[in-house]
């Protein structure tokens, strides 16, 4: 495991590591599962410190075969990849384009920092928004260089 999932009522935050296919499963099976929890589809916030390498190709195969599931599961997806300079502002932009591109409109985000989120947010996604961030502060997940998954046990990445 090589990313962090927590969630909270109407809303899921992933920290990134180096992503692995059974990753992105990981995470399609949090998102269906805080569907079910909240009866509607969530906000899904990722965060990709700057210290981590891109997805191999085998794992955006994989994002793709999934998006088409993955996006009746959220209500928006705003990705952090977090960086600065050019080349950071370069990445984001290509990520936005590609998703632009391929997916729903006004549904994918990209920030360089989290706190750049509730800005494209609709108002009454704040207060799931708000929820989640302070579930990931407390976790530490908000400032961490990756994941504590890659060096704890299974299970222990999850709030009690």
């Amino acid at each position: 495991m090589v990313c962090d999932i927590i969630s909270t009522r109407g809303a899921i935050f992933v920290l990134w590591g180096v992503p692995a296919v059974e990753d992105m499963d990981r995470v399609a099976t949090a998102l269906r599962d805080a569907v079910h929890e909240s009866g509607a589809p969530v906000l899904y916030v990722t965060r990709v410190p700057v210290s981590q390498p891109a997805p191999s190709a085998e794992v955006r195969r994989h994002l793709d075969e999934l998006m088409p599931t993955l996006l009746q599961l959220f209500s928006t997806y705003h990705v952090v990849l977090e960086g600065d300079g050019f080349g950071a502002a370069l990445k984001r932009a290509v990520l936005l384009g590609l998703f632009q591109l391929s997916w729903r409109r006004k549904t994918f985000f990209v920030h360089s920092l989290v706190d750049e989120v509730p800005a494209s947010l609709e108002e009454g996604r704040l207060p799931a928004f708000h929820q989640l961030l302070v579930a990931a502060k407390a976790q530490g997940l908000l400032d961490a260089d990756g994941p504590r998954s890659a060096r704890q046990p299974a299970g222990a990445n999850h709030p009690p």
